[in-house]
């Protein structure tokens, strides 16, 4: 499903009628809303809430790389690209915006264009930790040994982001099949991020790729703060059996 209509801003946007009662709400309060759904692994309720941050503020920067992020977690790697053009017309050679079109031609298998763009990410004076989270993705793609160091880096350069920034170390290792390192910082993750049901649930899948007992408790613990959710509904599921045949086995 193409998402364009949802990611309108400056004169062509649509501004959503406001019911009678309802308070008019800025930038910031979409902001916010759209990093709650994120934390909860609904990537299409964050892209709703960072579209409508921009309709406040088309000038908005957090609106426009949350947007190519929620488009990247969505598969939609196509327009996250031309999102992300769209964004650095706004912000020329924004770091973060270069790094994140890395990853989305990374994700996109076009690893020689992804592999240029982080090099000039990389390359600026300010440099963030996305930048260098974004670096790990285009080296572990292609195998490189020195991939860790850029997670190291993206750690040791959060700052107050620390939280999702582990998060996002631990999704990314888990992902590439690091299991024991993923393992650390998804559970610094939920130590942190105690009520995000994506930190719990990606939690939970890495202890179950690696076999642990409490892999089923972890997921239980995400469908509880997103009830109903159905990725982690059916780690659940898939975690429930593979502890039935392990039983049932070492009988």
């Amino acid at each position: 499903m193409k998402r364009f209509s949802k990611l309108e801003f400056g004169d062509n946007a649509r501004k959503r009628k406001i019911s009678p009662g309802e308070a008019a709400h800025d930038q910031d309060y979409f902001h916010d809303q759209a990093l709650r759904y994120w934390l909860a692994g609904d990537f299409e309720g964050a892209l709703r809430n960072y579209s409508r941050a921009l309709e406040q503020n088309s000038a908005f920067y957090a609106g426009w790389l949350g947007q190519v992020l929620c488009l990247i977690e969505l598969g939609e790697y196509a327009e996250a690209n031309v999102w992300a053009d769209k964004a650095l017309e706004l912000f020329p050679e924004h770091p973060e915006l270069l790094a994140v079109k890395a990853v989305a031609l990374a994700r996109d298998g076009k690893m020689e264009k992804a592999l240029a763009y982080s090099d000039n990410s990389i390359s600026r004076d300010n440099v963030t930790a996305r930048c260098w989270l974004a670096r790990a993705e285009v080296l572990l793609n292609r195998k490189s040994e020195i991939a860790e160091s850029c997670i190291d880096k993206a750690v040791s350069q959060a700052g107050n982001d620390i939280a999702i920034i582990r998060l996002e170390a631990g999704r990314l290792l888990n992902k590439k099949g690091n299991l024991s390192q993923a393992l650390q910082y998804l559970q610094q993750a939920v130590e942190q991020s105690g009520k995000s049901a994506l930190a719990w649930y990606e939690l939970g899948c890495c202890q179950a790729k690696l076999g642990r007992a409490e892999a089923a408790v972890t997921l239980e613990q995400s469908l509880k703060l997103r009830p109903g959710w159905r990725l982690a509904r059916d780690a659940l599921n898939r975690s429930r059996n593979r502890g039935f045949w392990r039983r049932l086995f070492g009988r």
